[in-house]
């Protein structure tokens, strides 16, 4: 059981989180259900399969939002171009 506080917030119990394999800092979604009711779900995203393909776009064995995103569109592009 969880109370809303008057900024619309709750504490999820810790039992439910741990089932849930949620740390702060995580993102959850809000789905709704058949019955009248919500899903609670974890939001993950897995980006392990771009770590190599990422890494080669690093200068100094970093990389930014927008060599990130040029990258992706260049991946993108090559993609479409093999369809």
């Amino acid at each position: 059981m969880a109370k809303i506080t008057a900024k619309g917030q709750i504490t999820i119990p810790r039992k439910i989180r741990e089932m849930m394999a949620v740390d702060p800092g995580d993102v959850l979604a809000f789905e709704l259900d058949d019955r009248p009711g919500v899903r609670i779900v974890p939001v993950r995203s897995n980006v392990r399969p771009l770590r190599g393909f990422l890494a080669k776009h690093a200068v100094g064995g970093k990389i930014d939002a927008d060599r990130i995103q040029a990258a992706l569109r260049l991946r993108a592009a090559k993609k479409h171009q093999r369809n």
